[in-house]
This record gives structure tokens, sequence and C-alpha cells, in this order.
């Protein structure tokens, strides 16, 4: 298994055990939110995004590399006061990835670095787009 795909393993098996509050549905799997039912939020569909790699040291095939990935982290969240849903959500999200910013060991760094909102739906449900960036190094041919 890659690193960049331990990495992502290690982002989903920590959201799935948090606690206090739960998230109540956390996948790799696209999510229709419409065909949720209100147990199953707040829920999170996760995926690994665009990656930038360097290198940084020049030892032919065997050099050291530093790559950035982004994950995306969708949340979904239904009920009356969407925006103070999100806004619970993207700090829950947050801080439970703040507890180990080097993905057990496999990253340098951990980083909320962006937030996007459509606050237009007009449905009993929003969501919001986070990107997380993890930055890693890793072994060229040995990733």
């Amino acid at each position: 298994m890659s690193v960049r795909e331990r990495i992502v393993a290690d982002v989903v098996a920590t959201l799935r055990n948090a606690e206090d509050p739960r998230f109540a549905l956390v996948s790799r799997d696209p999510i229709d939110a419409a065909q949720l039912s209100r147990q199953q939020f707040p829920a999170l569909f996760i995926t690994s995004a665009n990656e930038t790699r360097e290198d940084i040291t020049q030892m032919g095939t065997a050099g050291r590399r530093e790559a950035r990935l982004n994950i995306v982290i969708i949340g979904y969240v239904n009920g009356t006061n969407l925006d103070t849903a999100r806004n619970d959500l993207i700090e829950r999200v947050e801080e439970v990835l703040d507890v180990d910013r080097t993905r057990s060991g496999l990253a340098y760094s951990t980083q909320l670095i962006e937030v996007r909102t459509d606050y237009t739906r007009v449905q009993p449900w929003s969501e919001v787009e986070l990107l997380v960036e993890v930055i890693y190094t890793y072994i060229r041919g040995l990733a």
C-alpha cells in the first residue's frame, strides 16, 4: 500500500473513531445526502485529490521526494440552523485531525487549509467542503 493511500486511510479511520460528537457516517464512497436518514447526519465523504511532488535529494531512482497531498472532505449536516451545524462540523473535523498531525508518523504536517460552503441550497440539509493538506516524504520507488 502506498504512503498516499495509508495517509488517506489514517484520516478516514481517525474521523470514523472520533467521539463527542461522533460522525454518524464516514465514507470514501460518494454520499447522496438526499437519501440519508436523520440518524446518518453528520456525514463525511472523504477522497484523495490533487498532489504536488518534488525531489528533495538527487539520488537517481532512490531519491527522496516531498509530496503535498490534498484530501477533500465533504461534510453533510441537517437540521434547522444549518450555518451553526456547518461551523460545528468544520471545527470538529479540524480538532480531530489536529490530535495527530503526523498521521501516525507518515507525514510532517496535516492542516485544514480551505473551507468552501454552498449556502444557497434550500434543503433540510447542507454541505461544506473542507480541503486538508498533508505534507509527507517518501523514497522514489517505495511510495
